[in-house]
């Protein structure tokens, strides 16, 4: 038999054959009684009045006198897409188990082998529990590359399971872009992880985002140039182990990030000229440095010009090579 010629059905819309047989034929006769609807789908009266009850809560057909004499089918682009919509609503509704399974799956410790890789929902609801996870089963160091867009925000959650790691004795280590502190309070929580005590690096070069714990558990975008999309989750695998090199090659050319007002290092430099000097060689605009570094454009300027001639920097560009290129060889 031709597959093309088989006719098709509604129950991939969740609507069960008696009922999509009572609808067809009002679809062929507008107006049928239930008693000739009972005829022409030749199902028992009784059933033909339930399955017409169901079908008028589920707005696919109107009765238009109030005894329920005559019945008329909704238009078939406004029944089908009301079908779609509860089916949309079941599976959200199905998918709001996934959280308690990734718990689950938490509670029973590392994963299997077999579990070494896992895809992880493009939602909030899904990838949280994993990000939280990485943290939760942090023993040594948690290392992380942070860059826009993002799916999981959920600030208290994440903070409280940093908490808790640091409590435990976990070292954190996060590189950043530049363009990341020019968000609404990035700023302050790169100065907020340096009072507790964590190191923040800026790269401009990042090329995904990334979470690893202890080298035996990572979570990153699926598809690179998809960063909303799905995540995957590695186990400890050969993968995981090229990303913590991948991680730590980085890290070793990146720059230190902001950190408390004139905080300055053990050498004696003043972290908040490493913050320039980051923002200069990341190209980030007069307007958007200031506002980070707390400054007005004023001060700015005064600053970029005291530093070209410190380094005989001949354009800001220059400024921002050399000055990057020199803390990068302290460091």
């Amino acid at each position: 038999m031709n597959p093309a010629a088989a006719p098709m059905t509604m129950a991939a819309l969740g609507l069960a054959a008696p009922a999509e047989a009572l609808y067809r034929a009002l679809l062929r006769s507008p107006g049928a009684s239930a008693a000739a609807l009972a005829a022409l789908a030749g199902q028992p009266l009784p059933e033909v009045d339930a399955w017409l009850a169901q079908l008028k809560s589920r707005g696919l057909v109107r009765s238009e006198d109030a005894d329920g004499r005559v019945w008329f089918a909704t238009a078939p682009e406004v029944a089908v897409e009301l079908l779609l919509m509860e089916r949309q609503v079941e599976l959200n509704q199905a998918r709001q188990v996934l959280p308690e399974l990734q718990r689950d799956l938490l509670r029973g410790g590392r994963m299997a082998d077999t579990e070494a890789l896992q895809i992880i929902p493009a939602d909030a609801e899904s990838q949280l529990p994993v990000y939280l996870q990485m943290h939760q089963m942090a023993r040594e160091e948690v290392l992380a590359m942070m860059c826009p867009p993002f799916i999981v925000s959920a600030p208290d959650a994440m903070e409280a399971a940093r908490e808790q790691a640091r409590q435990r004795g976990v070292r954190f280590r996060t590189l950043v872009t530049p363009e990341l502190l020019q968000w609404p309070g990035w700023a302050d929580a790169v100065r907020q992880a340096y009072a507790v005590g964590e190191q923040v690096r800026v790269h401009a070069g990042l090329p995904f985002k990334m979470v690893l714990a202890d080298g035996s558990a990572g979570l990153i975008p699926l598809r690179a140039q998809l960063p909303t999309g799905p995540a995957l989750r590695l186990g400890d695998t050969a993968a995981l182990q090229a990303l913590r090199l991948l991680f730590e090659s980085f890290w070793v050319r990146a720059l230190p990030a902001l950190a408390p007002a004139n905080e300055a290092d053990a050498d004696g430099v003043d972290k908040d000229l490493h913050a320039l000097v980051t923002l200069l060689a990341a190209g980030t605009n007069d307007k958007n440095m200031a506002a980070i570094l707390g400054i007005s454009e004023r001060t700015l300027l005064r600053r970029i010009q005291a530093l070209s001639r410190q380094l005989d920097a001949r354009s800001r560009f220059q400024c921002g090579w050399l000055a990057a290129r020199h803390f990068s060889e302290q460091d």
